[in-house]
């Protein structure tokens, strides 16, 4: 677990947050440097580390183009301070008011994401490298006041990671005030932004107002010990999900029954990862009382999408029938159907030792005359069972498979006869004797990883 607590702003505090959240120490690095105090200590103690470790060091700056000739001119007080330091300076800039008039986003939000993509652009262009931002625990604290104002759950709680995907931020742990001594300290120069001052938004709002009330308070006040266990509680919680997913969910559909018995806790965040993260607590209830209805065909809608109940399982109502193209199975050589996410492999057996189940059949080599073709079901198809011959049609509406995904279960053939399909069994006029020759075919979920 990465510690976001550094005891003391030092280069060393920096290069074992670097070590904990796994980043080798000659990998490249982008500090994100807009100008004022947080970046200007960031880039100066990363300038530092770089030349101890010897890592490649780049600056990034956006232009957001709010203030005129202040924005102009924090970008040229960025260049001149990389220039004079040998720092490879990247640059890039937008009309983000236009942009957030056009989206009708806040100028805020729009700003951030117009940056971040500068950012992860930029990454690719150089080796992949992370991405250094100068948050701080005041940051951290703000966030979390913002996301409890307007109503949040465990995850808005957790507040800012200190490592996401590519984005790192070693000073998360860091109170503001220690940023601006060590950079008076070491004379590290900075730029202020005047509408820091202004309360025009509820950043600003929260520090200037509440913030004061609650390290008068508390003047130790520090969220950054809870976010960190909140984020592990989620982090848990996500897995616990996840994993569910992985055995209860398949080409978009999922088993409704099991989702219903979770816990709330993990079938909310199945639900989210299924069919959005921004859902919201109303929709999320809506689509766990579908998941209980004993209505085999009930409707709830979703922004965007309607998710539909089919027979035992939802899907959304714009998951369209899957389906793939017919494929030859040859020997000792896995196949993998991408478009329904299955991998098939047939072995030779000289002396069968029979297993058979829904998903891995046991097939006499003397039915095979003709090679192993796995396709999508036809008209005619039929399965010779137990109990007599039924086709695979009425099987899998007695088994209450969904319309959609019928044409996602392998049909096993050999000319004209089947072989067997998948989730539903063998005929067993293939069936070998013990000790007979024999090909077992076994069917397995596929994952792209």
């Amino acid at each position: 677990m990465t510690n976001d607590l550094p005891e003391a702003l030092t280069t060393e505090a920096v290069g074992r947050f670097f070590r904990e959240a796994g980043i080798p120490e000659d990998a490249p690095l982008i500090a994100c440097v807009s100008g004022g105090v947080d970046s200007m200590c960031l880039l100066e103690l990363l300038r530092r580390l770089s030349v101890e470790r010897g890592f490649p060091l780049y600056a990034a700056h956006y232009n957001h183009r709010l203030r005129g000739d202040d924005s102009d001119g924090d970008e040229a007080f960025v260049r001149a301070w990389c220039e004079g330091r040998g720092i490879p300076l990247y640059t890039a800039s937008g009309d983000v008011a236009w942009e957030a008039q056009r989206t009708g986003r806040g100028i805020e939000e729009t700003a951030r994401e117009m940056r971040y993509r500068f950012f992860f652009e930029l990454s690719r262009r150089l080796q992949n490298a992370w991405i250094a931002t100068a948050h701080n625990a005041d940051d951290n604290l703000e966030t979390v006041l913002m996301r409890l104002v307007r109503g949040t759950g465990l995850k808005g709680l957790g507040g800012i990671p200190p490592v996401s995907g590519k984005l790192v931020r070693p000073l998360l742990g860091i109170p503001r005030r220690q940023v601006e001594d060590w950079c008076l300290e070491n004379g590290v120069p900075h730029r202020e932004d005047a509408t820091n001052a202004q309360d025009g938004c509820t950043r600003n709002r929260l520090r200037h107002a509440v913030v004061p009330v609650l390290k008068e308070l508390n003047p130790a006040l520090d969220l950054s010990n809870m976010t960190a266990l909140l984020r592990r509680d989620e982090e848990y919680l996500t897995a616990l999900a996840e994993s569910f997913l992985r055995e209860h969910a398949f080409q978009g559909y999922v088993d409704a029954d099991a989702l219903a018995a979770l816990p709330y806790p993990v079938a909310s965040r199945a639900v989210r990862l299924l069919w959005g993260e921004k859902l919201s607590t109303v929709h999320v209830d809506a689509v766990l009382r579908l998941a209980a209805s004993p209505d085999p065909s009930g409707v709830t809608m979703l922004p965007g999408i309607a998710l539909r109940r089919e027979y035992n399982v939802l899907t959304s109502a714009s998951q369209g029938p899957k389906t793939f193209e017919p494929v030859e199975i040859p020997l000792d050589k896995p196949v993998i159907i991408e478009n329904i996410r299955l991998k098939i492999t047939a072995a030779a057996q000289e002396k069968a030792e029979i297993y058979n189940s829904l998903t891995k059949f046991t097939i006499k080599r003397d039915t095979i005359k003709n090679g192993i073709i796995a396709r999508p079901r036809r008209a005619g198809d039929v399965l010779r069972l137990p109990g007599g011959s039924k086709s695979v049609k009425r099987l899998m509406i007695d088994r209450k498979i969904p319309a959609g995904s019928r044409d996602a279960l392998p049909v096993l053939v050999s000319g004209d006869r089947v072989l067997a399909v998948y989730g539903l069994g063998q005929s067993t006029d293939t069936l070998p004797a013990m000790g007979e020759p024999a090909v077992v075919i076994t069917i397995e979920k596929w994952e792209d990883r």
